[in-house]
């Protein structure tokens, strides 16, 4: 099965799997999201309950397409703000982090190198997927770009999400394999260009 076919026929049941917190109703009120839920925990400490429900031969994609949707939703968030209140309409997507004092958003890569060193996917099965991920994660921003929000490029939002604090991180064998790939995520000679202030970290 291609990682297009699973995205349009069973992620979004499989989304529906994890395990969501509520989140309190003032950050909700502070956020303007009446709908806001969250899963995961601190370090996604929830991984191995999150993914228990999800088959393991689709485990690879699974966490590949949580990755992409979580990742675009922090940077619309942190460095796209006039098309965050959109793209929440559209979407509305469960935050992947933990509430405390705040809503804090954790460390998208997470996703691919949690689950590595926890044995719960098969890395090598999840690194042969990457090429056809990036094509993948490339197209369905420069679609949403296209269909919602035509004065955003691909290529300037990939070059923010590249340029963030996020890729410190460099734990396992899946992340250093998208590391690798990503640079096929801009087609064009955006890399230059300087970051706005903010990280995807930021609340």
């Amino acid at each position: 099965m291609s990682i297009v076919k699973y995205f349009n026929h069973g992620f979004q049941r499989d989304i529906g799997k994890l395990n969501f917190v509520d989140v309190p109703q003032v950050l909700k009120d502070i956020l303007n999201d009446k709908d806001l839920i969250q899963f995961g925990g601190k370090n996604w400490s929830r991984a191995p309950d999150d993914l228990d429900n999800i088959d393991v031969e689709l485990r690879p994609m699974f966490v590949l397409c949580l990755f992409a949707l979580v990742a675009t939703d922090q940077c619309m968030q942190t460095y796209f703000k006039p098309h965050y209140a959109d793209w929440r309409e559209q979407t509305a997507y469960p935050k992947f982090g933990w509430t405390r004092f705040g809503l804090y958003n954790e460390n998208p890569l997470k996703l691919l190198s949690v689950p590595e060193q926890a044995g719960l996917i098969d890395s090598e099965q999840t690194c042969a997927l990457m090429r056809e991920f990036v094509g993948f994660y490339r197209t369905l921003v420069a679609d949403y770009c296209h269909l919602h929000a035509p004065k955003l490029s691909a290529d300037l939002f990939f070059t923010r999400l590249l340029q963030d604090d996020i890729f410190t991180l460099g734990e396992g064998r899946v992340v250093a394999a998208f590391k690798q790939a990503a640079p096929g995520l801009i087609h064009g000679r955006t890399l230059d260009a300087s970051p706005s202030e903010g990280y995807l970290l930021a609340v």
